[in-house]
């Protein structure tokens, strides 16, 4: 893939981080995962105990990803994306004679979500299903659906449910579902009288995630307490709840163990993800986390002995991991990092706090030194916006830091691990506040060794969004800008039919209705401000972006070079938002960094 670093760092295999990256088999002898291993993502098996490496099953062009196994171990379940549009097939691969079929043929036009979720006993498959204003929570057989057919929605929302899970005698099923703004409530049905409940009645209450215990009598949630996360447990009879934790930090996605005696769950604090075991009959609290960094879809082995789990932090590019509960041995069931990067000095972040430039926020952030700082500094956005930074794998910060820049990542308002409050604080308030937050690094930058003529800046998706706004709020600040699947326009992301109309119900919930909020939604979008920019700017984009489609940006780009502006742009054909296919997500890369060098005055 190249000799440069960014080039080698980029193109490193990593471990699925989103949606459900790996299944344990029945047996739990092997864990089926998605890795990004010299190619696009694509299906993988390796010894739960680390007796064996990695075993690549099939090859697929497009990406494949959460892997399901089946009850009885014998076929393994999984998505197809088709180009990176979104639009998911569901295939079953048979593990004896490495057979797969695709069980949603003639369907160019669904885009379920990923994460089906098979019945207990192997015939059903419960999904959240795009019925053209939403996602609604759906069943179809475990079999061949040509042109959808078979695919039934059980209910006829509008707002989303995401991942319906089955309850372990198969009569009932579980789901989030977005409610309003990010609000979120979880709802029970029977599948077969089709009566539906939601955890706290009539007024639902905040609730997200739900996993089924063990016997079926309980669900396991993330709700809110005071203004953190919390985990609850739901008494499906009595319909009360319990908090099994809460605390000052965040705490999510909780998992039960096999006996039903433990959770799983995991912490936020200070922009790092931690894994903990909570024995529900003594209360005891267990930190299993493996390392300094993000844990990611902890799951309990059949018997209850280990922990499956992702790891991704500096040094660590997203690895799978088993701790085994009685000893806290981990074993590496992944081994990402090549050797002839092994001795590279990676670095770890410091959590910080500095003021936004309106005074108005202290912007929880990561600082990241280099070894020998050269006076630049890059401000790395992070997107969503309902996300975080966290102390993590980064192929672009190790490029910077290694050049010798210093790197901050804003975890500005609306970025979620600091609170409910932090989280909704950008709500209706796009490229306001979220904006001087990020414009604020820079003279923390400053404050810290850089010079101010010598800082860039550079985010993806929501985060090149956020970098046109620094680039047209705040021009004279910014040495220069690289957006990455960049929106340009709240009017146009509301309006333009490529974008899919849940993330259009997104937009109207979070940042403004496009008549009585219109006059804000202008103002706020870059498109409408590309006379102020002064910076050099690169677009960095894809042709099959079901999220931030391409159409605006020959517009940018004409109207920069026609005012006399440094503009560069690169649309990826056959890709979609995440620029999954490993060519093209090195080449992405290696253009941010060698961008931002050049015009920081600093040969690559």
């Amino acid at each position: 893939m190249g000799g440069t670093l960014i080039e080698r760092l980029a193109a490193v295999p990593i471990v699925g981080t989103d949606y459900r990256p790996f299944s344990i088999a029945p047996s739990g002898d092997t864990v089926a995962f998605e890795w990004r291993n010299g190619g696009d993502w694509q299906l993988y098996t390796v010894d739960s105990r680390g007796a064996a490496p990695p075993r690549r099953l099939l090859s697929i062009d497009d990406p494949c990803g959460c892997p399901k196994y089946s009850g009885d171990g014998r076929y393994l379940y999984f998505a197809r994306d088709d180009k990176g549009s979104e639009c998911f097939d569901f295939y079953r691969y048979e593990v004896a004679t490495g057979t797969v079929e695709n069980l949603l043929p003639g369907t160019p036009d669904l885009s379920p979500n990923p994460d089906l979720q098979l019945s207990p006993d192997g015939t059903r498959i419960a999904l959240s299903a795009d019925h053209g204003q939403s996602y609604a929570a759906a069943l179809m057989p475990a079999a061949a659906c040509p042109q959808g057919a078979g695919v039934e929605l059980v209910v006829d929302h509008y707002f989303n449910d995401w991942t319906p899970q089955w309850s372990p005698d198969g009569r009932r099923i579980a789901w989030h579902a977005d409610t309003r703004g990010q609000d979120g409530a979880v709802f029970v049905m029977d599948v077969e009288e089709g009566a539906q409940q939601a955890i706290g009645g009539e007024q639902p209450m905040l609730a997200w995630f739900p996993r089924w215990s063990p016997d079926g009598a309980r669900l396991a949630f993330q709700g809110v307490v005071d203004d953190a996360y919390a985990v609850g447990i739901y008494d499906t009879l009595s319909a009360s709840v319990e908090w099994a934790w809460s605390d000052a930090h965040d705490a999510h996605h909780p998992v039960w163990s096999p006996d039903g005696d433990a959770l799983l769950f995991l912490r936020d604090i200070d922009a790092r993800t931690s894994l903990w075991h909570l024995d529900l009959q003594s209360r005891a609290l267990r930190d299993l986390s493996v390392g300094a960094g993000n844990h990611y879809h902890p799951r309990f082995t059949p018997d209850g002995d280990a922990v499956v789990v992702a790891l991704s932090a500096p040094g660590i590019p997203s690895d799978l991991f088993r701790v085994d509960l009685a000893d806290g041995r981990v074993t590496r069931l992944t081994q990402g990092l090549p050797d002839d990067l092994a001795g590279h000095d990676f670095v770890h972040g410091e959590h910080v706090h500095y003021r936004s430039l309106d005074l108005l926020a202290d912007v929880p952030a990561l600082l990241f030194r280099p070894r020998e700082h050269n006076g630049c500094g890059v401000v790395i956005i992070h997107g969503g916006p309902t996300w975080h930074h966290a102390d993590e794998w980064d192929p672009l910060r190790e490029a910077f830091l290694d050049a010798g820049f210093m790197v901050v990542h804003p975890n500005y308002r609306g970025s979620d691990g600091y609170g409910r409050r932090w989280q909704l604080a950008n709500r209706y308030l796009c490229g306001q506040g979220e904006a001087q937050d990020c414009a604020g690094a820079h003279a923390f930058l400053v404050a810290m060794g850089c010079d101010p003529g010598r800082i860039a800046v550079t985010g993806r998706s929501h985060g090149g969004y956020l970098t046109a706004q620094m680039l047209t709020q705040f021009p004279e600040l910014w040495a220069a800008g690289v957006a990455g699947v960049p929106f340009f326009d709240h009017i146009d992301a509301q309006v333009d039919p490529a974008v899919r109309e849940d993330l259009r119900w997104w937009d109207r919930e979070n940042t403004g209705d496009l008549v009585k909020d219109r006059a804000r939604l202008e103002y706020y979008s870059p498109i409408n401000h590309l006379d102020r920019v002064s910076a050099p700017l690169l677009i960095l984009a894809a042709a099959r972006d079901p999220r931030c489609p391409t159409r605006l940006v020959g517009k940018v780009v004409d109207t920069l070079r026609a005012a006399g502006r440094i503009c560069e742009a690169q649309i990826y054909p056959d890709e979609g938002h995440e620029i999954s296919g490993v060519e093209n997500h090195v080449d992405y890369d290696r253009r941010t960094v060698e961008f931002i060098l050049r015009h920081a005055g600093v040969s690559g």
